[in-house]
């Protein structure tokens, strides 16, 4: 069954046939700086004045119009799909050609905010005055946010389906947590771009792109040829789509590149917060307030600003299941039939929980004790907050189970969560089974978070396959 969405697009895609995608490949390119960098120079009034002019103009229908960009992402956008990366870099393409033409300055390129070197918000986007401000972000620092495992010289892949590879990982770790952490519109699919720092975020993400494929080391992405681009470059109507030629290009095919393309290290970040532990790679010690379920069995969950663990109790029976299961081979298999996993069932986010600032690290069998050599990335299953639960509600839109507007009107929309649990064990390799341990470890982008409950959770549980 195609979705009511996917017939949409689809729509559009052949009503745009006739319209050959225009692409400016300019002999000199020009170059996006940083953000610190661009403060400094003549474009940031220029910048700051368009983006007033787009915010007055209230047609959201109008491509010069703030909230008509905000409407194609909604539309379009893919997460969680093969695509993410490439989609976006088209999206800032045109998103920049529009502030070219709004401000008539054909040199205006859009800045990047490296977190890597900066994590504090930007001073420029928290001044009330400003065309650049918004006053429902919840978190400010998104160091909590950083992550180098994309980064790392064995992940040379680019594709989801292979191991360890770059697009699903940039894209849940830093891009999901740092709209996480700064909460508001930032923290909601349907929305962010209304937030300017969705922008500068997003040329940031892009310039990763650019940096890890340059970093060489036998990192490499698909042909263009490659069913792995098989998904719409559709912007909807009023902008053209993009053509495939160059999603195996660098941005210089685009006419454009950046003042810095090297992978950020932890040697060169700076950082700021009590979050440093985590960024730095060392794992967090196993919460100490401590809930316990069954293998296979459910309890509902409420998580709010403290941090838990929950012990999955294993008898000899059940454990010599998991070990089996760990030693068997898993190609082919994902997130739904892996043979063990944490599902969240019924998963829905509270009205405070929808104003974002905040996210959880799942972690499976964390140290109970400091002085473990081992990285944060060998026990983590992955991360849950505002934005994550936004895609897997966009996600289920998609496929016709809720319509795109209850999906925006209703904080009771509750989905599914599944994170697969067998590579993380096989990393840990227990020596002693006796238990499994879930940990969800709050992360914030504020120094006093606020408290209550965020995220409610009908049914947690770990389920496991049988072993033949």
């Amino acid at each position: 069954m195609i979705s009511r969405r996917r017939f949409l697009q689809s729509s559009l895609s052949l009503a745009l046939v006739p319209l050959l995608p225009r692409v400016a490949v300019s002999a000199t390119l020009s170059v996006r700086p940083s953000w610190q960098a661009f403060i400094t120079g003549p474009k940031f009034p220029v910048l700051c004045n368009t983006i007033g002019i787009m915010k007055a103009n209230k047609n959201s229908a109008d491509p010069n119009a703030w909230t008509f960009w905000s409407e194609v992402h909604r539309l379009n956008c893919p997460h969680g799909q093969p695509y993410f990366l490439a989609w976006h870099r088209g999206f800032l393409y045109r998103f920049e050609n529009k502030l070219r033409e709004i401000s008539g300055d054909p040199t205006l390129t859009l800045p990047y905010w490296n977190y890597y070197l900066a994590p504090a918000v930007p001073a420029e986007f928290l001044d009330p005055s400003s065309p650049l401000y918004r006053g429902d972000r919840t978190g400010f620092d998104v160091t909590g946010a950083l992550s180098y495992d994309a980064f790392a010289p064995t992940i040379i892949y680019f594709q989801r389906g292979k191991t360890d590879a770059f697009e699903p990982i940039v894209e849940a770790r830093p891009h999901n947590r740092v709209h996480n952490l700064i909460g508001g519109a930032m923290s909601s699919i349907l929305i962010s771009p209304k937030d300017p720092l969705f922008w500068v975020h997003h040329a940031n993400i892009d310039r990763l792109w650019v940096a890890w494929l340059k970093a060489g080391g036998g990192r490499r992405q698909p042909a263009p040829t490659n069913t792995y681009w098989s998904g719409t470059f559709t912007y909807g109507t009023g902008i053209d789509d993009m053509p495939r030629v160059w999603t195996n290009n660098t941005t210089t095919y685009l006419g454009y590149r950046y003042d810095d393309e090297t992978l950020p290290t932890q040697t060169t970040t700076k950082l700021t917060s009590v979050a440093s532990a985590l960024t730095a790679g060392a794992p967090p010690l196993r919460p100490s307030l401590h809930l316990t379920v069954p293998l296979g069995s459910s309890r509902p969950l409420a998580l709010d600003e403290r941090s838990l663990s929950i012990d999955v109790p294993l008898g000899a029976t059940d454990a010599a299941r998991v070990r089996s299961l760990m030693l068997r081979p898993t190609v082919g298999q994902t997130a739904e039939t892996g043979p063990v996993r944490v599902v969240l069932d019924g998963v829905r986010l509270t009205a405070l929980g929808e104003r974002g600032g905040y996210f959880y690290n799942v972690y499976l069998n964390l140290p109970e004790q400091p002085g473990t050599s081992r990285p944060e990335s060998t026990f983590l299953l992955g991360s849950l907050g505002p934005f994550e639960i936004g895609v897997a509600r966009m996600q289920a839109a998609m496929q016709g189970m809720h319509g795109m507007q209850e999906m925006h009107a209703s904080h009771d929309t509750r989905v599914k969560l599944v994170f697969p649990a067998i590579e993380a064990l096989r990393r840990v390799w227990p020596a002693d089974l006796d238990k499994l341990t879930v940990s969800f470890v709050r992360v914030d982008g504020r120094r006093q978070p606020v408290k209550g409950e965020v995220i409610r959770v009908e049914s947690f549980r770990v389920e496991a396959d049988p072993a033949f």
